[in-house]
């Protein structure tokens, strides 16, 4: 547990507003590897780039703690005002919302560790479309922190439903799949399983572009933002075929 109480001795650090964007953004350069190591593994059987994911998780996990116990400080110190005040209160949304894009990059890497040699039996291309869209996505959300561009923040909002309708496909062929040939079963519910870790991932990367954007603007979204993901809904299997 970290200790993120302010002491009287403490008001002399060195704790900045400018600190933050930068811990940010080098906590999201951290999390782009990870994704960028899975993506290696999703096209082949790599497991010293799934072992290094999983390795690598645990300093996402230190920096988040370091972004949320900084940003205290700032607000405790600081005592920010307006935009400096939202920018602060966003960036403890935005660690939390990174750390869970390691982890579940994490997921699939220890996934792809169990699948191994296996991995030609899902339909890769189609799980490398998803997580190219996805680092994408994180890709120009990890620029937006500095930037801070709310037209392209909003564009990613936009941008997130095109991955779910891709996911959709994906959650459809597996299933056939698994329904058709009960030695894919073990494979398949992998399958299912990292494909939905990915679209959670594009989740938590339009999370952090609701954050950003709110530390731009002011602006807090209701929840209305484009949805596609049809999955839970798809309760037979006509559904599924269709």
């Amino acid at each position: 547990m970290v200790d993120v109480s302010v002491r009287p001795d403490e008001l002399g650090t060195k704790v900045t507003l400018e600190g933050l964007f930068g811990l940010a953004g080098r906590m999201a350069g951290m999390v782009e590897e990870q994704l960028s190591l899975v993506g290696a593994c999703l096209e082949r059987d790599d497991p010293i780039s799934a072992q290094a994911v999983i390795d690598g998780d645990l300093h996402i996990d230190k920096m988040e703690r370091k972004l949320f116990a900084d940003s205290v400080s700032v607000l405790a110190l600081r005592q920010p005002l307006g935009r400096e005040l939202r920018q602060v209160v966003s960036f403890i949304k935005i660690g939390a919302e990174l750390e869970r894009i390691g982890d579940l990059a994490k997921n699939n890497a220890k996934r792809l560790l169990g699948i191994g040699e296996n991995i030609s039996q899902l339909p890769q291309a189609a799980f490398v479309q998803l997580h190219r869209g996805v680092g994408r996505q994180l890709d120009v959300v990890s620029n937006m922190i500095v930037v801070q561009d709310s037209d392209t923040l909003l564009a990613i909002l936009r941008e997130d439903k095109e991955l779910d309708e891709l996911y959709n496909s994906i959650f459809r062929d597996l299933m056939n799949q698994i329904a058709q040939d009960k030695d894919f079963v073990d494979v398949g519910v992998q399958g299912l399983f990292m494909a939905k870790n990915l679209e959670r991932m594009g989740d938590h990367v339009t999370n952090v572009s609701e954050a950003l954007h709110y530390g731009v603007s002011g602006v807090l979204f209701d929840g209305g933002r484009p949805k596609g993901d049809i999955t839970p809904f798809l309760t037979t299997a006509e559904d599924i075929k269709s």
